[in-house]
């Protein structure tokens, strides 16, 4: 079953009537002041509704910078974290070159030692 959204000008008209009426027997029925006093309320209640409105994304606004204030310091201690990881690595790695630069010229001592010990193969 297909409900169609078209809007067909006799219902435009009977919301108009509808609206008229209302207004009429507000007038009639309740005098001037019924109108005037549906008209303040209705300010009145757009004007609340705005304020309501104004507060409640306010607080919303509010939750959200708190929760993106933790993520901000969530992620500024890992960053910290990981710079000083980084730096203990870096740390590592150059103590790990001298002691295979240490290494490479004891390596190369030794070497020159046992080529002093060997008989020359020439003689």
């Amino acid at each position: 079953m297909k409900i169609e959204t078209k809007v067909e000008p006799y219902q435009k008209y009977l919301v108009f009537g509808v609206a008229i009426t209302f207004v009429g027997g507000l007038i009639v029925f309740g005098g001037w002041w019924a109108f005037v006093i549906a008209v303040v309320c209705l300010a009145a209640g757009t004007m609340f509704g705005l304020v309501v409105g104004v507060v409640m994304a306010h607080r919303d606004i509010e939750a959200e910078m708190t929760a993106l204030r933790a993520q901000y310091d969530a992620a500024s201690e890992l960053a910290y974290k990981l710079a000083g990881e980084c730096n203990a690595q870096a740390e590592r790695a150059e103590s790990a070159e001298r002691d295979l630069i240490a290494t490479v010229a004891e390596k190369t001592s030794l070497r020159a030692q046992l080529d002093g010990l060997q008989p020359d193969a020439t003689a």
